[in-house]
């Protein structure tokens, strides 16, 4: 699996859903305070350049599988600490270790789904919360891709190998005693929107 992501974030540049997905999960993301924020899959580190303008006074961690990733990331944000990690492996942290934890469109391409819910809980401080955003399955929005998209949305090549269900993910976040706050959409309309997202507390 390293080596997929290792190639897949040589030629990764621009995340494509983030004009959209940007503006409506930023509103979440606490701001102004002194808090321990960790974002989960960093990759080359948008989402991280804007977690620290948008809360300059938080210690943001960045985490990935991919080392090609976190040097791209490092050399722009030499001050910040980066961790490499491994599918399926105990995250480096101590328990209780975050106030605020992001995974935005990186649950769909985890392969040990037990082990990162449970990790991620472990590692986020008692009443912490935590944003997930990945992309949208709903009955609808699924009949219609099996119906003319089924080979765009499961092309072999993709690197999506989990599909969430907002019933799916909400048994996940239970599952490790993390309760479910806030859901929203993002991306075209409803029911057929891009993607979703949930804020959910410890």
């Amino acid at each position: 699996m390293l080596p997929f992501y290792e190639r897949y974030w040589i030629h990764q540049e621009v995340l494509e859903d983030f004009s959209y997905k940007w503006p409506v999960i930023k509103k979440v993301i606490p701001v102004n305070k002194k808090i321990r924020i960790l974002d989960f899959g960093c990759g080359k580190g948008k989402i991280f350049g804007e977690l620290l303008m948008l809360n300059p006074q938080a210690e943001i961690i960045g985490v990935d599988v991919s080392r090609k990733a976190l040097d791209f990331t490092k050399k722009k944000f030499p001050k910040q600490k980066f961790y490499k990690i491994s599918d399926g492996d105990k995250l480096p942290f101590q328990t209780n270790s975050f106030d605020f934890i992001i995974a935005s469109d990186v649950l769909e391409h985890v392969y040990d789904t037990e082990n990162v819910f449970s990790e991620l809980a472990r590692i986020l401080k008692k009443n912490g919360k935590i944003l997930i955003s990945v992309p949208y399955n709903g009955k609808l929005k699924n009949t219609l891709i099996t119906l003319f998209f089924y080979e765009f949305v499961f092309d072999p090549y993709s690197p999506h190998i989990r599909f969430f269900s907002k019933k799916s993910l909400r048994a996940c976040l239970e599952k490790v005693s993390l309760k479910p706050l806030h859901w929203g959409y993002y991306g075209r309309f409803f029911p057929l929107s891009n993607g979703m997202y949930v804020l959910a507390q410890k």
